[in-house]
């Protein structure tokens, strides 16, 4: 029988979470049956991390020169530079379609659109992937979800929040699109608990301290500055907790970290607040806290970090809207607090601060919630199906 060859279009080359779902989902396909192909951009200086764990598990990448939506096209002369490098990477993958005799085409976020356009001209099914809740610009969302409905045989969504989103952007979405959840090797993040002693120690922070953190890039809506002023408020009513934040930025935007440092500063948080850089061992890094917080300020369409952190044995407090409503059980493996109120999140965590066996209940639950919901078996079978349905549909 012969193989189903899947190029997978990607625009990062890093490990966050769109990175390490793609990775886990081309690490695990049965490769009797498929023969899994991955591009990835070069038109920013990446740290090449995608491209190393690819590599590892002897997945053949390529990288090229990709159009990716990024912020510095938006403006006039952006714009033509992106036209312009939309139409060569588009080009570029027909090559590498015709070349590689392949026969689905996969598109991981909707920043990457080279990948549907020139599965178009070859004739070949696409499948765009979609990681994202675009609320701003307006304009993007429209037009995304305008493309997404048309250059594809099939949408498919991390959550029902992104895919209602997706749907209220173009009706046409709506017989398209399914919902496929992420799924985690639980087993990987379980291997960590008994490792964040370690962290602990590291970072100077006493077996008396607890510790409440996060965990992803920095960036203006992943919520880093709301941590900060829920952590403000905890701090008063208890002094000797820690707060942690970890994480990378895009390349570019450094100056985020220096600003987030300047605001601990102001709020009397400087001695309390542990900063740090990308790590790779986030198994370790979320057992060394207590309590696991996401306050991303705009809707996080599916969060993998709390599957992490359900794996670690954490409980969750997460603000309200996203794919997080999806994932977590209200009161029973964590909080799900207002958006708009910072100190109905400082309430929560304090809850917890205060009660160790609500602490190790929650997460005992989400552990459980992890297993039963969202396992990476169940998210790779999904996968194959769908693969397999295309490829019978556009037999040559």
């Amino acid at each position: 029988m012969k193989k189903i060859n899947i190029l997978y279009v990607h625009p990062s080359d890093e490990l966050y979470g769109a990175d390490r779902i793609l990775l886990q989902l081309v690490e695990r396909l049965d490769k009797q049956r498929f023969y899994p192909i991955v591009v990835l951009p070069k038109d920013i200086e990446y740290d090449g991390l995608l491209s190393e764990a690819l590599s590892e598990h002897k997945i053949k990448f390529l990288h090229l020169n990709l159009a990716v939506l990024r912020r510095r096209y938006f403006t006039l002369s952006g714009i033509l530079l992106y036209i312009f490098r939309l139409v060569v990477s588009t080009m570029a993958l027909v090559r590498v379609i015709q070349r590689e005799e392949i026969d689905i085409v996969h598109s991981n976020t909707l920043a990457i659109i080279p990948g549907a356009l020139a599965a178009l001209l070859t004739g070949k099914p696409h499948v765009w992937h979609v990681h994202e809740i675009i609320t701003r610009p307006r304009f993007l969302w429209r037009l995304t979800a305008w493309l997404s409905s048309r250059l594809s045989e099939k949408v498919v969504a991390v959550s029902e929040a992104t895919r209602y989103h997706l749907c209220k952007g173009d009706r046409q979405n709506e017989e398209k699109t399914v919902v496929i959840h992420n799924g985690i090797d639980g087993s990987r993040f379980g291997s960590g608990i008994g490792s964040g002693q370690k962290i602990r120690r590291e970072w100077g922070i006493s077996d008396k301290s607890l510790l409440v953190g996060m965990l992803g890039r920095f960036s203006d809506w992943k919520g880093q500055d709301y941590f900060l002023k829920v952590a403000s408020l905890v701090s008063n009513n208890h002094p000797d907790t820690r707060f942690a934040l970890v994480g990378g930025t895009v390349p570019g935007e450094e100056d985020v970290v220096g600003r987030l440092k300047s605001l601990a500063v102001s709020l009397n948080l400087s001695s309390l607040v542990i900063f740090d850089e990308f790590r790779s061992d986030v198994p370790a890094i979320l057992d060394a806290y207590d309590v696991f917080v996401l306050p991303s300020t705009r809707p996080d369409p599916f969060p993998t970090v709390i599957l992490e952190a359900m794996a670690t044995g954490k409980p969750i407090v997460a603000n309200a809207h996203g794919g997080s409503v999806e994932m977590i059980e209200h009161q029973i493996t964590g909080f799900l607090v207002d958006p708009t109120r910072p100190e109905e999140m400082a309430s929560a965590i304090e809850c917890l601060l205060k009660d160790p066996i609500r602490r190790r209940e929650m997460g005992r639950q989400g552990c459980e919630r992890l297993i039963n919901h969202f396992s990476l078996d169940a998210f790779v079978d999904k996968w194959t199906s769908l693969y397999e349905s295309l490829a019978s549909q556009y037999k040559d």
